[in-house]
């Protein structure tokens, strides 16, 4: 298969409909510190309230345990566990095309529309996931209990070196706003100082996948959630509107430019979910 930009934007053009956000960021989970408040409300289509769908996929009742495939059978790593020995292959196991998703727990919320996208175009899918371990080469600080997750940078650059077997046609990779690193003191970096790093560390990572891959997409962060969605949903089934998060709280625009700039930089594509 040849690989052209153009020919990767007019895929992406074609499967736009696939690639649907799925899952709610978990309350708390989220930088809301990095939330912009100038959003003015005329840059915005009014809210629209309505009653609830009733054909709603998952039920409001099943919609917290509907997870992705690699959650139901362990391909996706755990906080600071050791790598996932499973396969973690979908789609056309037999394809000679394969993809990759790589990140963290908020790039596995794309896995059911990339799947999508690997079936319809008849690709395996490889996915390659770890909870609060961001794809961006820094430190991952547990901010819980005070201390480095060690196995994150060793699962990240065993599964970077992964991807350089794997030689995938496309790879997307995704990661939280939200994460919390260090200096080389154990310093909390806030501030410009934590975004320099990220930065930095980002390059690093987008270095490898673009040397590994044909084409590198990168998806940035979701619009998070300041509610429990189906509890709110549940309460209010006739005015859903009662549950949005306004825009400046649930995204955050100068981290969206920070993430397309260093994409740019990289030349990857780039997608916005906002």
């Amino acid at each position: 298969m040849k690989a052209t930009r153009a020919g990767a934007f007019a895929l992406l053009g074609a499967a736009s409909a696939l690639l649907i956000l799925v899952g709610t960021t978990p309350v708390g989970a989220a930088d809301t510190t990095t939330a912009d408040t100038t959003t003015q409300s005329n840059q915005l289509p009014s809210l629209i309230d309505s009653p609830l769908p009733a054909n709603l996929v998952p039920t409001l009742s099943g919609a917290k345990t509907d997870r992705p495939k690699p959650y139901q059978d362990r391909c996706h790593t755990q906080q600071n566990l050791e790598k996932s020995l499973a396969t973690c292959e979908y789609g056309n196991l037999k394809s000679k095309t394969s993809i990759v998703l790589f990140g963290d727990s908020h790039a596995l919320s794309w896995f059911p529309a990339i799947e999508r996208l690997a079936i319809a175009k008849k690709w395996k899918l490889i996915s390659l996931t770890m909870s609060s371990c961001w794809p961006a080469d820094i430190p991952a600080w547990n901010s819980t209990t005070n201390q480095l997750m060690p196995n994150c940078p060793i699962w990240r650059n065993e599964t970077l070196d992964d991807i350089a077997q794997i030689k995938p046609y496309l790879t997307f990779v995704a990661g939280t706003r939200g994460f919390t690193t260090v200096d080389q003191n154990n310093t909390v970096l806030l501030g410009i100082n934590r975004t320099t790093a990220w930065e930095a560390g980002m390059v690093r990572t987008l270095d490898k996948l673009k040397s590994a891959s044909k084409l590198l997409v990168y998806l940035g962060d979701t619009p998070v959630s300041l509610v429990d969605v189906p509890s709110c949903l549940a309460a209010h089934r006739l005015h859903i509107a009662q549950c949005a998060t306004p825009y400046a709280k649930s995204v955050s625009t100068s981290w969206i430019a920070e993430e397309q700039k260093v994409a740019m930089m990289e030349k990857a594509i780039w997608v916005d979910p906002t």
